[in-house]
Formats: structure tokens, C-alpha cells, sequence
């Protein structure tokens, strides 16, 4: 009975760790007659609270990008494959063709995924379609290095962040707001190769222990050794692609294991203990639609211009005032940016390093989002009224929330959205 109440007492506490509200928190910044009026929401937030931007920090890098062609250390036309490390060089011959502006406008046929390493497969012609690619920007990141002379976060804060006084932006790994990830999406993070390593272990130790002891074989100890090695390696790759969640898993992993210890007299409970508690954890996560609390990033994977941009709102309305006048300048490369560069369809298109929106009522905004688990921002520049909005969040549900945002500011129903 009272091992029954232990059991009983640690799924309370897996269900309650789950009965977090959605507690979203945000930083806006809304700009009009040359103006700027701040908001925010949560305890100790304000215009200086730093957030994860994910891929806004692309236009970060395209800024920093233009600044080099604009010394003339860089050329839009000029091929990329001259300032690549060894390390993304591959035989394909179209990567001689890709050239700066290609990377800068998604046109280079690279793919959108880098989470699980950099895929350095181009799966279109350079120059032949619209293609949003993280890894794109990570090959431009490597040409800003060679064509600078600096790292890519040195580079950013010489160009960007030191002559327009953003004192508080990194690319590199910092303290941020705590991030608020949907709990199916942290439960899948958390826990999805820590279950096919265990699966794939159980079964390889049953063959081989049927095979090679068949006399002595235990399926507890396969069990256990499979429990215990899946979640090393899966604490190896919650380091290598989301440590975000390592600690949710530690949690649930630690709770597993007391609930393994308690009923180790009990063989079938025993045995039954990872399937349920994995299948109920799962299973709580896709349910109940609430967010829960993660962490920063335990482990920093470094400098990375497609998704590691922190900043706050303050500094990101200094960044959005220097688009406003690199917009309305005609002598300037920076004008270049806000062209299209590539049509992706009747209503949008790519500029250099930023997304352009048409609409016969509204006119034209320049936009770009940023996506990162936990973390959702937006900002919306709008030049023929002369308003900018940005709205920056710490929550999976934060990109809804900041289009209805910029749509009651701005005065219409703008989408911000194309394909990726």
C-alpha cells in the first residue's frame, strides 16, 4: 500500500508539472509621428528585457552583409565558394554559381533545415526559385567572417549593434526572459530519442542476450541497461540540438527511475513503468493545451545569424529606425535592400535579407518573423505611414499574438506569413 502511494503521489506531481499557464510575456514597441511608444507584459519586463529574436537576425546579418559590399569588401554578384571554410564545400558544381545576393534574398536552392547539422545538399538551381534556407544563412555568415576579417558576432557589433547603440543584442549564447514552450512540442524535444534508443537497445540486448546467453538471459537487466544507456545518449543529443529541455527530461527521467526503484519486487509493474509513464507524459502534452517553462540554452552552439539573435525592444527600434531611413534612401546600397529580389507570389516577395508585402489597400510593408522554440517575435515596417511595430514574446503561441498585434496597429489585415 505504500509503495502504491508513492507510485500514485510522483503521477501526481508528472500531472501537475504540466498545469502551468501559459503565463506569455512581451515587449512592443509601436512607432508613428516620429514617436515611440513602448508595452509590455510580466512581472519585471519592460523596453530592456532581452528576448530570443530567432531568424530576425537574419536581417541583422543582410545588414552587415550590405555594410561590406558598401566598403566595398563585398560584392552582391560576387560568388560565395572564394570565402567558404573547407568544411562546407561539397562536389555539387552549382555551389560555384551561388552568389552573396542569392544568400542574402533565399534563392541559392539551400534547404530551411540546420537542426540536426548543416544539410549542404542544394536542392534547386541558384537564382531559379524562392527558397527560405537557414543554412543559406549560415554559408553567408561564413562569407561576412572571411570578408571582414572577424568573427560574425564581432563583425554584427562593429556594423550593427556599435554605430546604432544596441547595447543589449547578441548573437552569442545570453541570459534571456524564460522561454514558454507548448507542452507537446517540450515533451517531443524532451523525450523522443531517449524512446527510440530504448526501444531499439531493448530489442538489440533481447536478440543478443537469446543469442549469446540464452540460459542466464534476464529482460530486466536488457531493460535496465537499455533505460540507462538511452538516457545518456539522449542527454548527449538534448546538448547537441535542444538543452532547452535537458531539464525537463532530467526530471521525467529521474522520476522514471524512482518509480523503477519502488516497484523492482514487482515484475510486471516494473516492466510496465517506462511504457506508461512515457505513453502518459506524451499523452498530457498533446492534451492539455497549456505552455510550460524551459531554459535558455545550457550548452551554446555559438554565434549563429540564422537563429541566435537576443535583443530587446529597445534596441531593436534603434534597428528598425535605420531601416525606416535606409528605405527612403536613394543613394545608398542599402536601398537595395528593400527591392524585391524574388517574387514568391502576387502578394509577396523577397528583398535583401527582409520580406516585402503588397497589398492594393494597404501598400507595402517590410517584415521579418522569428521562430525559435519558446520564443516568437515579429516586426512590421511601414514607410508610407511612417510606423514600425515590434513585438517581441517568450512563447510558442507569441507569432498569432504579434500579427493581431501589428494588424490593430498598422490599420489592416496584413498576413506576414509565406512559405518556408
Amino acid at each position: 500500500m505504500k509503495k502504491n502511494r508513492i507510485i500514485c503521489f510522483l503521477l501526481t506531481l508528472l500531472c501537475s508539472a504540466f498545469l502551468v499557464s501559459c503565463g506569455m510575456n512581451y515587449s512592443a514597441v509601436y512607432f508613428q509621428n516620429n514617436s515611440e511608444d513602448f508595452s509590455f507584459s510580466g512581472n519585471g519586463v519592460d523596453e530592456n528585457t532581452v528576448f530570443e529574436l530567432g531568424s530576425c537576425g537574419k536581417t541583422v546579418a543582410a545588414y552587415t552583409a550590405l555594410s561590406l559590399v558598401d566598403e566595398v569588401k563585398l560584392d552582391l554578384n560576387q560568388k560565395i565558394k572564394p570565402h567558404l571554410d573547407a568544411k562546407l564545400i561539397t562536389e555539387d558544381a552549382r555551389l560555384d554559381e551561388i552568389t552573396v545576393k542569392q544568400l542574402l534574398c533565399h534563392t541559392a536552392g539551400f534547404s530551411p533545415s540546420y537542426e540536426l547539422g548543416v544539410d549542404k545538399k542544394i536542392y534547386s538551381d541558384p537564382g531559379k526559385e524562392f527558397r527560405y534556407s537557414g543554412v543559406g544563412y549560415i554559408y553567408l555568415q561564413n562569407v561576412i567572417e572571411k570578408a571582414s576579417g572577424m568573427s560574425f558576432e564581432e563583425a554584427a557589433s562593429h556594423y550593427v549593434f556599435e554605430p546604432l547603440g544596441m547595447k543589449n543584442s547578441t548573437f552569442e549564447n545570453a541570459r534571456t526572459i524564460t522561454p514558454y514552450m507548448n507542452a507537446g512540442n517540450a515533451v517531443l524535444y524532451a523525450l523522443v530519442v531517449f524512446v527510440l534508443s530504448f526501444i531499439v537497445l531493448l530489442i538489440i540486448s533481447c536478440i543478443i542476450g537469446k543469442i549469446i546467453k540464452r540460459k542466464n538471459f534476464k529482460f530486466r537487466s536488457a531493460y535496465l541497461f537499455s533505460f540507462v544507456t538511452s538516457g545518456i545518449i539522449n542527454v548527449i543529443a538534448l546538448c547537441l540540438i535542444m538543452s532547452k529541455v535537458l531539464v525537463l527530461f532530467i526530471i521525467c527521467y529521474a522520476l522514471m527511475g524512482i518509480i523503477l526503484f519502488v516497484t523492482r519486487k514487482k515484475s510486471k509493474l516494473f516492466n510496465a513503468c517506462v511504457p506508461v509513464f512515457v505513453a502518459a507524459f506524451f499523452i498530457l502534452g498533446f492534451t492539455i493545451k497549456l505552455c510550460i517553462p524551459v531554459t535558455n540554452e545550457l550548452v551554446s552552439k555559438g554565434p549563429n545569424c540564422a537563429f541566435s539573435l537576443k535583443s530587446t525592444a529597445k534596441d531593436m527600434s534603434l534597428f528598425c529606425n535605420a531601416l525606416m531611413k535606409k528605405q527612403k534612401s536613394t543613394d545608398s546600397i542599402f536601398s537595395e535592400m528593400f527591392n524585391p529580389a524574388v517574387k514568391i507570389d502576387d502578394k509577396n516577395s523577397w528583398g535583401l535579407g527582409i520580406a516585402i508585402e503588397n497589398s492594393s489597400q494597404s501598400g507595402t510593408t517590410y517584415w521579418h518573423s522569428g521562430i525559435n522554440p519558446g520564443a516568437q517575435s515579429l516586426f512590421v515596417i511601414y514607410p508610407e505611414q511612417d510606423k514600425y511595430i515590434i513585438v517581441l514574446t517568450n512563447s510558442d503561441k507569441g507569432l498569432d499574438f504579434s500579427k493581431q498585434k501589428a494588424r490593430e496597429f498598422l490599420g489592416f489585415d496584413g498576413e506576414w506569413d509565406i512559405r518556408r
